[in-house]
């Protein structure tokens, strides 16, 4: 009780002193757990609200798709079909060109009863049902199309108000929702509710499909009862085609395919920038660490309880940000893997092995993070550490042959560079993760770009912003996480390297040449990190969707903005260092 206690005592004294760094600990892992769990649980989520959305709506198992102009033949086949435990009576639809706002769009028209039906009731989301001289619109089409209840929509060349928007589980969520264009190719499509009249007024001479809704006794299978159903001898000269639940859930995860890797790889790269950001601050708080890990010594403290003591701060903020991450990304799963809004948005919790990845993830950052100088400090000579002695360098003869005859900004940032390896390496990791994102980033809108304009701006448009969305919203993410790194870094080197660069000053060294070592200390480990995430970004973004490259110029422009990035946020805590008279910061190293 008494480690704990002062282990607790010690996490609260810091957490008071010092906010920024727990706060900058806990949105770096957060963000990486986050994007993750998004990734994970998409697909369940997606399950879950069409489920829900097919239990409120009484939606079909099995949809059967006749030209027949009398349906009611194949009906009373199906209805004494064993295996049918409900249907519907058929349903006139057609396919038609609506106009909205301005825009034109393919859309199923259907003929519908103001009587509830058997199977496939829509569940009106605002307005009204149908009623004579009124539409409704599926609500991921209305959205699609910016209409509400009150405006107006052109069916055939006559104008019909919007009395309700609804929801529906008997087609796939917009842009897949129109099953009403019969044999031959299909086009993507929306879905528009008239009653019954009205949709046959509105058809004119237009050839139409019906629609038979059937729910089985047994629904898990699907496929084998439409197999043994509707061979070719009993279709007769009739075309049929089926649809079932299952199809349709596959259909609407089409809406996220793209969308799943840009969060999960998403969420690798911000733990790999969490990581970063975890290391540059257990560097700012390494003097301090080791202050503490001797007094613990000096007063009986054992090496483990020092290493648990100094990693106790990190496993709590670690279990905080998990449970965070993993909140934030349930709740926002049912929202993100809607775009077209047609079903209903549920959140339920993750499952084992989104938990078990998330924790996982979040311990990897922590562990690999904070152990390291953790045990350096537990292992520490307690008289050295409280005495605090210069620190002698590592002298590196061949390197020093190498660099002697540099220019003298090359010089001092090389061998800056050659004291801190393990710096060099998470700066350059840093980097590279930022780079796979903006390679990934401009990879899609190349493929946007050479994209038809008739997919591009069509219904697709829906699941497109969305991935660019996504896509934009963890680039985003990482960018500021290594913008902040590249800060922590260079303000780390800069204080550790004062007491030596402001020596150099007093031999002649002009407060440029200081600037630009620094930015060295930054710029030679980014440089491969850039080099080597470009290809890597390019290798994901073809593994998961279409294999394109970017222009050579967007590549080069993309690496030369990350480069010049860097240096600025190199320069800053460098230049503010070079303000500091020479002698004032010799005086403070001495006392």
């Amino acid at each position: 009780m008494g480690h704990l206690l002062l282990t607790w005592r010690l996490i609260r004294h810091d957490t008071r002193r010092r906010p920024a760094e727990a706060l900058v600990f806990l949105i770096a892992v957060t963000l990486a757990i986050a994007s993750l769990t998004l990734g994970l649980t998409a697909r369940n989520a997606l399950a879950t609200a069409y489920l829900k959305t097919r239990a409120a709506t009484a939606g079909p198992d099995i949809t059967a798709i006749t030209t027949d102009t009398d349906p009611s033949g194949l009906a009373g086949r199906l209805a004494d079909t064993p295996g049918v435990a409900t249907q519907a009576d058929p349903i006139f639809a057609f396919d038609t060109t609506i106009r909205a706002h301005g825009r034109a769009a393919h859309s199923s028209v259907e003929g519908r009863d103001n009587a509830p039906s058997a199977v496939d009731r829509p569940l009106v989301t605002s307005g009204t049902w149908v009623r004579p001289g009124g539409a409704v619109v599926e609500r991921g089409f209305a959205q699609a199309l910016g209409v509400r209840v009150g405006d107006r929509v052109t069916i055939v060349k006559r104008s019909y108000p919007v009395v309700g928007i609804a929801i529906s589980a008997a087609t796939p969520v917009y842009p897949w929702s129109d099953w009403a264009q019969g044999p031959g190719p299909s086009d993507y499509g929306g879905r528009i509710w008239l009653t019954t009249a009205d949709a046959h007024a509105a058809a004119g001479h237009t050839p139409g499909v019906h629609l038979i809704h059937l729910k089985l006794t047994d629904p898990t299978d699907p496929h084998r009862w439409s197999a043994t159903v509707f061979t070719d001898d009993r279709r007769g000269d009739s075309w049929v085609n089926t649809h079932n639940w299952q199809t349709v859930l596959t259909t609407d995860a089409v809406m996220i395919r793209n969308m799943q890797p840009a969060l999960v790889v998403g969420g690798w790269l911000l733990a790999a920038a969490a990581l970063v950001t975890l290391a540059a601050l257990a560097t700012a708080r390494a003097a301090r660490d080791n202050r503490r890990a001797a007094l613990l010594k000096a007063v009986g403290a054992g090496p483990g309880t020092v290493t648990a003591v100094l990693l106790a701060p990190h496993l709590l903020l670690t279990f905080l940000s998990t449970a965070l991450g993993l909140t934030a990304g349930t709740l926002a799963a049912p929202h993100l893997i809607d775009p077209s809004a047609g079903l209903l948005d549920t959140a339920g919790p993750p499952d084992s092995v989104t938990v078990f990845a998330a924790v996982f993830l979040a311990v990897v950052v922590a562990v690999t993070g904070a152990l390291g100088p953790a045990v350096r400090a537990a292992r520490g000579s307690t008289v050295q550490t409280l005495a605090d002695p210069a620190h002698t360098l590592t002298r590196h003869p061949r390197l020093n042959a190498v660099t002697a005859y540099l220019p003298t900004s090359l010089l001092l940032g090389v061998r800056l560079l050659a004291r801190r390896p393990g710096r060099a390496v998470l700066a350059s990791a840093g980097t590279a993760a930022t780079t796979v994102m903006v390679t990934a980033l401009l990879t899609f809108h190349a493929e946007l770009d050479a994209t038809p304009a008739v997919r591009r701006f069509g219904p697709l448009e829906v699941r497109t912003d969305q991935t660019g969305q996504v896509l934009l919203a963890v680039t985003f993410a990482l960018v500021a996480l290594s913008t902040l790194n590249t800060v922590l870094l260079s303000w780390g080197t800069a204080v550790q390297a004062r007491r030596a660069l402001t020596i150099t000053r007093t031999l002649g060294a002009t407060p440029g040449q200081i600037v630009a070592a620094h930015c060295v200390t930054q710029l030679l480990p980014a440089a491969p990190g850039v080099a080597a995430g470009i290809p890597v970004g390019l290798g994901l973004y073809w593994f998961f969707a279409t294999p394109i490259t970017p222009p050579g110029s967007w590549l080069l422009t993309a690496a030369l903005a990350i480069l010049l990035a860097v240096a600025a946020l190199t320069a800053l805590p460098a230049w503010a260092h070079t303000r500091v008279p020479a002698g004032r910061v010799l005086t403070m190293e001495a006392a």
